[in-house]
């Protein structure tokens, strides 16, 4: 423990050595102008309960260079999925107040209280930020016999308990399917249907008939001929697939894109509040973080701490809701 501090003070050190050197030759240049916020702390910890490589991981990372970026803060990603998430939430619940310790996660904070898979909720912690999110869709086999949400809602209903929605149960994905099942008037059955991939072959293969989906491997299936979306989760069209159509263009009020929340403990020091508050501004002027997040299939969804709160607390009614807890 003592050389992976020792360790991030080296790599905080040469951070702010090279942005104060990046600084010096901005302010040489006419018409260069670089805003860096101060920041309580000169190293984050940014514990992510996820592996290298996925989605969650990948928004982090991005988060952090751009964080770096706005502010004077040199940010360090920790990858701590053991325990489902638990075991990195517990570390920040208990983290230092200074600004040093926060937990970078999304949905799945709710459903795995929920769930009684965790004791930590949003409220556990205090949001400081949302950064990305990432869409997904409903998807069918091509030769489905249903194109829209309102023909899919109506062949359920005349086919009770025929259609089964791929699902990983007691995850965001189960949220996903029990909403279009209450659209459908629960005349569908949820079923487990284990990670992304698995969902994706055992629809292919036939033993489910609609999952849900993340947009870039549900655009590389359509084009392949294999599968059509019917819906794309979220209010708002998608600016990287604005051919898949909205639930809510379709009369359904379903808008669950996966967002990417940044937590501190939950008597955080005012100092970090502000810091994040000002930071988070300068990132929504930036359009570099845009394009970014575009490459990774993601899009900003960036607001302050106080937006923040009323986000997760509407998101986890909804869930809750949709749960019946």
């Amino acid at each position: 423990m003592c050389r992976e501090i020792r360790d991030l003070k080296e790599e905080s050190n040469m951070h702010k050595l090279l942005k104060a050197c990046v600084i010096s030759a901005g302010m040489l240049m006419p018409g260069v102008a670089l805003a860096q916020v101060d920041y309580p702390v000169d190293t984050i910890r940014l514990f992510v309960p996820a592996n290298p490589g996925g989605g969650t991981d990948a928004g982090a990372r991005l988060f952090a260079e751009y964080f770096q970026k706005h502010s004077d803060a040199t940010v360090a990603i920790v990858n701590q999925a053991s325990g489902g998430g638990v075991v990195a939430a517990q570390t920040v619940v208990n983290g230092a107040k200074d600004g040093s310790d926060l937990f970078f996660f999304h949905a799945a904070l709710h459903t795995a209280n929920l769930f009684g898979q965790s004791p930590f909720s949003w409220d556990s912690f205090k949001p400081l930020a949302t950064s990305s999110e990432i869409n997904e869709v409903y998807a069918v086999r091509a030769d489905a016999p249903f194109s829209t949400i309102a023909e899919l809602v109506a062949y359920a209903q005349e086919h009770p308990d025929e259609l089964n929605v791929g699902s990983q149960l007691g995850g965001t994905t189960q949220v996903k399917g029990e909403a279009l099942n209450a659209a459908a008037g629960g005349k569908m059955r949820i079923v487990d249907a284990g990670t992304e991939s698995d969902r994706i072959t055992t629809l292919l293969g036939g033993q489910v008939e609609v999952i849900s989906m993340s947009v870039a491997n549900a655009k590389q299936y359509v084009a392949d001929g294999q599968m059509k979306v019917l819906a794309l989760l979220n209010e708002n069209p998608d600016p990287l697939a604005p051919e898949f159509p909205t639930t809510v263009s379709q009369g359904v009020d379903i808008s669950l894109p996966l967002v990417m929340t940044i937590y501190g403990p939950i008597d955080v020091d005012e100092a970090v509040v502000t810091a994040f508050d000002k930071t988070i501004a300068e990132m929504r002027n930036d359009p570099d973080f845009a394009a970014a997040l575009a490459k990774q299939s993601q899009a900003p969804a960036l607001r302050g701490p106080a937006e923040a709160a009323a986000f997760l607390e509407k998101e986890q009614s909804m869930i809750a809701g949709l749960l019946g807890k």
